[in-house]
């Protein structure tokens, strides 16, 4: 087996404006310089490739011409290439929210697109015999399901809003699945996932940052050499993210940095001790087609009553709005993938997934080791469970909007679709 890795920094100029959250929101500092990440592994002639980008979210033209200048460079077949984004909310400007008069700088996304290409391209040409090894540590108490049960039975997202608190609405997910590249017995690189939401900076960042995933790459780099890629993507984090249950508990400043440095502990100690994958690369790219929800008139003032007083009413109606006078649309087509190197199986979601999915495909696959990652290739927005839907929840990832616009049993045909994947690779 052979495999390659490159980086390339792009940290864009002050200014621009920072995705991820409903509101404008230009960089006025750099507190961690912003990165596209790529490893190319190969065996037998058949290939695979991710590059993974500091920034929030991916859309269809994005990874077109990603994957088109990598295929002109290397010959590599865009099925086998998978563009991911760690969701940093204060990374590169890469997309619109015309909702908020927010949008994407087109000269710096022009940059960042063939930067990103030229990662892959570019760690196609290092390519060198590697040994292929995987371990699966767990970080404890750094993720927390943000949804929240009150007494009564109803579910709100971001707390308690004053009532009792009965429990979560689902888990998490707090392993930390690590593949390392050896060559000559020596860790060249990595590829590592942790589902938890990339939107732990705090109002003390006001500028660029990689967030947790940033700091266990620069540690990785003090264990391993100046030399070492980590190449971090996102597990299905849609309904986790850091603050924890128990409300009198007050995060410090900089938490992210904390969590990055834990994670960093957990990674370079499971590397330590791992076992081969043994040989084969294989890719799976399938387009998915998925209905919309889509509310008359009528049923969208009533959606605009009943929110009247709940969590972040103004956004949700504003976000609403947009979508209802904009979206033309009754179906979406998004893009699924998975990759196979030895005897381990990465689970590819477009969006931001409800980490239930995640699990399921853990339990359920037949692969001795897998990743589930999520935001990659195309833009899905929130999936959540259909439980999640439920009329007497009142969750912020099921508030119709361009965020979150399929209806509720997308997750679960992703999921099955998926597994189906995985198993045409074995």
């Amino acid at each position: 087996m052979r495999a390659g890795f490159y980086e390339c920094e792009i940290t864009p100029p002050l200014g621009c404006n920072m995705p991820g959250y409903y509101r404008p929101n230009p960089a006025q500092d750099v507190f961690e310089r912003l990165y596209a990440k790529a490893v190319v592994v190969e065996d037998a002639g058949r290939y695979a490739a991710i590059v993974a980008l500091d920034t929030c979210e991916v859309n269809p033209q994005f990874h077109e011409e990603i994957t088109r200048r990598v295929e002109a460079y290397t010959g590599l077949d865009p099925a086998c290439v998978c563009v991911h984004v760690v969701h940093t909310h204060k990374g590169a400007p890469t997309e619109d929210r015309p909702e908020v008069g927010q949008f994407y700088d087109a000269p710096y996304t022009d940059v960042c697109t063939r930067l990103a290409a030229d990662a892959i391209t570019l760690a196609y040409r290092r390519m060198r015999d590697v040994e292929v090894v995987f371990g699966e540590g767990r970080v404890e108490g750094i993720s927390f399901n943000r949804n929240y049960i009150l007494e009564g039975g109803k579910a709100v997202s971001f707390g308690s809003q004053g009532k009792r608190v009965l429990g979560m609405l689902a888990g998490t997910d707090p392993s930390l699945p690590v593949m390392t590249f050896l060559c000559d017995g020596q860790p060249i690189g990595s590829v590592i996932s942790f589902a938890c939401h990339q939107d732990c900076t705090g109002r003390e960042v006001n500028g660029y940052s990689a967030d947790y995933s940033g700091i266990l790459a620069q540690e990785l780099k003090r264990e391993y050499g100046q030399d070492f890629v980590s190449v971090f993507l996102i597990g299905t984090a849609g309904d986790i993210n850091h603050i924890p249950t128990d409300s009198t508990r007050k995060l410090p400043p900089f938490w992210y940095r904390e969590m990055g440095k834990m994670l960093a502990r957990e990674a370079i100690r499971v590397m330590q001790d791992s076992e081969p994958v043994g040989e084969g690369v294989e890719t799976c790219k399938e387009p998915i087609t998925l209905p919309l929800r889509v509310l008359d008139d009528a049923c969208v003032a009533r959606q605009v009553e009943a929110w009247k007083g709940a969590y972040a009413s103004e956004m949700r109606t504003r976000n609403l709005l947009h979508y209802h006078q904009t979206n033309r649309a009754r179906e979406d087509t998004l893009l699924l993938q998975a990759i196979r190197i030895g005897n381990t199986c990465i689970y590819v979601f477009p969006g931001e997934i409800y980490v239930n999915f995640g699990l399921r495909i853990k339990a359920s696959t037949r692969y001795a080791h897998c990743m589930v990652i999520e935001n990659s290739n195309s833009f899905g927005g929130y999936v959540p469970t259909p439980e999640a839907f439920a009329p007497e929840h009142d969750l912020y990832e099921t508030s119709l909007c361009e965020g979150s616009r399929h209806t509720s049993d997308a997750g679960d045909r992703m999921t099955d679709r998926l597994l189906k994947m995985g198993e045409q690779l074995k």
